[in-house]
């Protein structure tokens, strides 16, 4: 009988072992999954944010295209509105000094600003490029072109 107890010791002693070995595996495939999870997280998030700054950028862009265009459409409209009586309006790239003197508050000094920093691609690269300021630019904008 003691062999029999012994050797059903030896049995429970061996699937104790074995019930142990068998939780520790399972433990350590649990730990290695959710690091893995950890790590796909991270990874997901790192991507979102590139993505992130990635599409703030472009929304950045636009809004500055988008600014300007609507500046520029202002512009037009402006010198549809207000344009010279009738009269045609001067153009910005093949005006005269004496022609820019013409507009309303532009000086001797400024007309050689205008003329210095040619081409414009619209009337409204006069306040772009700092030739003007956007009051004298109000002020003529209705009276000029860009072509």
């Amino acid at each position: 009988m003691r062999q029999t107890n012994q050797g059903n010791l030896i049995i429970r002693l061996a699937v104790t072992v074995a019930l142990c070995t068998a939780l520790l595996w399972m433990a350590s495939c649990a730990d290695k999954s959710d690091r893995q999870i950890q790590a796909q997280a991270q990874q997901a998030t790192e991507r979102a944010k590139v993505e992130a700054d990635k599409a703030a950028a472009e929304a950045k862009i636009a809004a500055a295209n988008a600014t300007r265009e609507a500046n520029d459409v202002a512009a037009g409209v402006r010198a549809g509105l207000h344009n010279r009586n009738g009269a045609h309006a001067v153009n910005l790239n093949d005006a005269s000094r004496a022609d820019l003197e013409s507009l309303p508050g532009v000086t001797p000094a400024t007309a050689r600003r205008i003329a210095d920093n040619r081409p414009y691609n619209t009337p409204y690269d006069l306040v772009r490029k700092r030739v003007v300021s956007q009051s004298e630019f109000d002020r003529i904008s209705g009276d000029v072109v860009a072509q």
